[in-house]
């Protein structure tokens, strides 16, 4: 057909209206498939990131609280070691003063040691004549004896005593470096529990879960723990029972001796209430040197303690001044505090040097008065003859006597004691 206007048609293929109608319908079925997917997804998006976000924060509440509980947990371990450690640190301190005592107990027996054998050796000066197994002599070979057996008791006790201390020092030191343990883990612990999402110097990390070689479980911490109580509460239990021993071992050393010195005594009195007249002058002086340097040994002693608690003090001023020396340059500063060290350590020291300087001159005193009391004994020694005379001559005696006469009065009579006796 002719045209008066050419057309022009594109070279595809015409679809016909109901494929047209067709492809519509199917991009709108598959809009719907897309709209409906990215509404699932959407959904699907929303519902894990809540459950993300509250299973984080869950987590990390939960690991908070877990936190909280081993950091309670923790504190709770640490506050029985220190109570523990209290305890042990008490029983160090009653421990060294027990074996101070029986230190200060050993080291008196010396005296009562040298002035046993002085005795025991001065009785074998006597003159060959008047050497006699007499009662006297056995008992001070008895009290010599008791005196060395008390010394070996308590320089057992003693030796004892300084083992149970290095044993308690230890676990003293144990337990101190658990505590220190426990507060350094304490302090990472709180820190950790106050992080946060929020926190600065958070980061990724190469690999944290990596467990520590040398970690441990839970029931191995406990039983470390427990194992460190268990055996600071069994040395103290053990260095209770040695205190006890200590006490009773210087109780019974000084009984035994007092016992033993009583009657020593005694049997000395009973001899020298035979002796004559003549001899009653010098034996009261004898008896009175005797008091006095009882009296004289005595201050001895107390000079020798005050010297001994001077030491500490001494110790105790110098280690501040040392310690002070080493403060900074700037806080270097001569104030009171030092001021008032220094006049410490210079009136410490200066009692130091009077009290040595007067035990010195209770030694000399004492050492006088044994030199004294020696030339006193070496007299009365040489009348022993004439009182064993005596003795004999009361027993042969005995027949002429009447029967209501006691023993004592016949002592009187025989020593014309009768002038210095009290009246009835």
């Amino acid at each position: 057909m002719d045209a008066s206007i050419p057309v022009f048609e594109k070279p595809h293929p015409r679809l016909s209206v109901l494929d047209w109608t067709r492809n519509i319908q199917r991009l709108q079925n598959e809009a719907r498939l897309r709209r409906f997917d990215s509404y699932e997804l959407r959904q699907r998006a929303n519902q894990l990131r809540n459950e993300t976000s509250v299973t984080t924060r869950w987590d990390n509440y939960v690991n908070t609280e877990l936190l909280r509980d081993r950091i309670f947990e923790v504190q709770s371990w640490r506050e029985k070691q220190r109570y523990t450690r209290e305890c042990v640190r008490d029983e160090i301190r009653a421990l060294k003063e027990e074996k101070n005592a029986t230190e200060l107990d050993l080291e008196s027996l010396q005296i009562p040691l040298m002035v046993s054998s002085q005795c025991l050796s001065n009785r074998d000066q006597r003159v060959p004549p008047e050497l006699t197994r007499d009662q006297l002599g056995e008992e001070l070979k008895k009290e010599l004896h008791i005196i060395e057996h008390s010394k070996r008791v308590l320089s057992d006790v003693c030796h004892m005593g300084w083992e149970k201390l290095k044993e308690l020092t230890n676990v003293f030191c144990r337990l101190e470096r658990e505590i220190q343990n426990k507060d350094d883990a304490l302090n990472l612990e709180y820190h950790v529990k106050d992080l946060d999402r929020e926190s600065v110097g958070i980061s990724f990390k190469l690999d944290p879960t990596r467990v520590p070689a040398d970690s441990m479980t839970e029931e191995s911490y406990v039983h470390c723990i427990e194992n460190t109580v268990k055996i600071a509460e069994q040395l103290m239990s053990e260095s209770k029972a040695l205190r006890e021993t200590m006490f009773k071992s210087r109780e019974q050393a000084r009984n035994q001796m007092y016992a033993q010195c009583q009657l020593v005594e005694m049997i000395m009195r009973r001899r020298v209430f035979d002796i004559q007249r003549a001899r009653n002058e010098m034996e009261w002086q004898k008896y009175k040197l005797e008091t006095n340097m009882e009296k004289v040994d005595r201050e001895i002693e107390s000079l020798r303690a005050s010297v001994a608690d001077k030491i500490n003090p001494s110790k105790l001023v110098e280690t501040r001044l040392e310690i002070r020396t080493r403060r900074p340059v700037l806080e270097r500063v001569q104030d009171k505090p030092m001021r008032g060290l220094i006049e410490e350590f210079e009136r410490v020291h200066m009692s130091h040097s009077m009290l040595e300087k007067k035990l010195e001159d209770a030694l000399t005193t004492y050492h006088g008065m044994y030199d004294h009391h020696q030339r006193v004994t070496k007299d009365l020694q040489y009348k022993n003859q004439a009182l064993e005379t005596d003795r004999r001559l009361i027993e042969i005696r005995k027949p002429l006597h009447k029967p209501n006469e006691t023993e004592f009065k016949r002592n009187v009579g025989y020593c014309h004691m009768s002038d210095e006796l009290v009246p009835e």
